[in-house]
């Protein structure tokens, strides 16, 4: 097959998104595809920063449409936006509200107008077209760009579904709290229920109180796509959840104690999804019984210069494992975690990831992480810990971190802060960590002279 349909199986009269409250149609999306494919500019690409997801989806599609690429910046960030005009220069930038690109031609979609066109056809994109460029999400470093095929994005959605405890003839609704120009979120919260016949639901719940809300809302089966920060905040609160038929977490570790948890607020199925930009998802797992992660249908492990690196049909080339893992055979391993967030202080080994499993289960942390400092000759270099707990001391923190971590990674300092500047998936990027060390620093050396003034 060469090509591959932008709509599963959906009927004319099906609906395949709530927008503003209202049902869209199979039909109506389709009208709404072309009348939008017939505004846009003749240029290889496009920014697509429509906020809400419906209409991300529309010039998506649209864009598709005229053989344009969509580029997915990873942040929407003055520098990260000239940062990709520098590169791909010919492009025009769509936005569903009052967000501009200086300098770039933009398109404001309209949905409202009042269109006497007929819907398009089901349109077939070809599979070697390349329908969006992921980037890293940069949090270490510059992001490198990832290409993405239309027919290897199809492939991925129809083998990630094989994998959810949802029945085929069932009308799913999929509710997303991450963004959909993240790659996680593009390939859950759209190509997967557009491939499956399943329902978008355009806006981004974010706080748990508006989860709660949406949720209930749904009428039919219902998808939950989330982050373990917004699901710890889920089981913190109050609130009273509907079932929801299957979770999906992503962007980092979800340790098991949260996922038993989240299984019995939501009377759920949660299941773990592991990817990474350049391949997107590529495995598997449901934390609450096994350690270890399944590749998707058709992928295998194979040997890489620098550890594994993953093969399918619908790659071009094996695809780079950036984490250390172990294989227990071709379709699954074990994750050891992020070369990066491996460390070693005095000859003793441990993972940043595991470390923060072990702070986030003190009871009246909210959020915290930690942090490893740049490396200085002179002295062995100590770990820090940024931590939200509004409840607690940070004496008492520590205290509570010498049952559980070895003595050797106790932070050394232990910062309490009012929140962790994390981007909209959940993540924390290293010049926002180092901004936030910074001013921890300051504040404290305040602190210091105050003391000494007084004194």
């Amino acid at each position: 097959m060469t090509h591959s349909p932008f709509l599963g199986p959906y009927k004319p009269d099906s609906i395949v998104a709530w927008h503003q409250g209202k049902t869209i149609s199979t039909q109506k999306l389709l009208t709404h595809v072309r009348t939008i494919r017939d505004q846009l500019p003749h240029k290889p690409y496009v920014i697509n920063l429509c906020q809400d997801r419906y209409s991300f989806l529309v010039g998506f599609a649209a864009a598709l449409c005229r053989n344009q690429t969509t580029l997915l910046p990873p942040n929407r960030s003055p520098d990260i936006l000239q940062q990709l005009l520098s590169q791909y220069s010919d492009c025009y930038y769509l936005t569903d509200g009052h967000e501009r690109i200086e300098g770039v031609e933009g398109l404001t979609l309209d949905l409202d107008i009042n269109s006497d066109q007929a819907p398009m056809a089901n349109p077939q994109f070809s599979n070697t077209h390349i329908a969006a460029i992921a980037f890293t999400s940069g949090t270490t470093g510059t992001p490198r760009p990832s290409q993405k095929s239309w027919g290897s994005m199809v492939q991925i959605a129809k083998k990630t579904a094989e994998r959810l405890p949802i029945s085929a003839k069932s009308p799913v609704t999929v509710v997303a709290t991450v963004p959909h120009q993240h790659m996680y979120g593009l390939e859950t919260s759209i190509m997967l229920p557009l491939q499956k016949g399943w329902c978008v639901y355009s806006e981004r719940p974010f706080f748990p109180e508006d989860i709660v809300s949406v949720l209930h809302a749904q009428c039919s089966p219902r998808i939950l796509v989330s982050t373990p920060i917004h699901l710890r905040s889920c089981v913190m609160t109050e609130s009273k959840f509907p079932e929801v038929a299957c979770t999906l977490s992503a962007t980092a570790p979800l340790p098991q104690q949260l996922a038993k948890q989240v299984e019995t607020l939501f009377r759920t199925t949660m299941i773990e999804i592991y990817g990474f930009a350049e391949a997107g998802t590529i495995a598997t797992r449901r934390p609450v019984q096994e350690d270890s992660w399944t590749l998707l249908p058709e992928l295998t492990l194979v040997s890489h210069t620098e550890g594994y690196a993953v093969s399918t049909p619908y790659f071009s080339n094996p695809v780079p494992i950036p984490d250390t893992i172990q294989s227990a055979n071709p379709q699954q391993f074990s994750l050891e975690g992020r070369p990066s967030h491996l460390i070693n202080i005095g000859g003793h080994r441990g993972s940043l990831d595991e470390l923060n499993v072990q702070l986030l289960s003190i009871e009246g942390v909210v959020d915290g992480t930690f942090y490893m400092p740049e490396e200085k000759e002179e002295s062995v270099t100590r770990l820090i810990a940024f931590v939200v707990a509004p409840e607690k001391t940070s004496e008492a923190i520590f205290a509570a971190l010498r049952h559980k971590i070895s003595r050797v990674f106790l932070p050394r300092p232990l910062y309490l802060v009012k929140a962790l500047p994390r981007n909209p998936t959940g993540k924390l990027m290293q010049e926002d960590i180092e901004t936030l060390l910074r001013t921890q620093h300051d504040l404290a050396t305040t602190r210091d002279r105050r003391l000494v003034d007084d004194g």
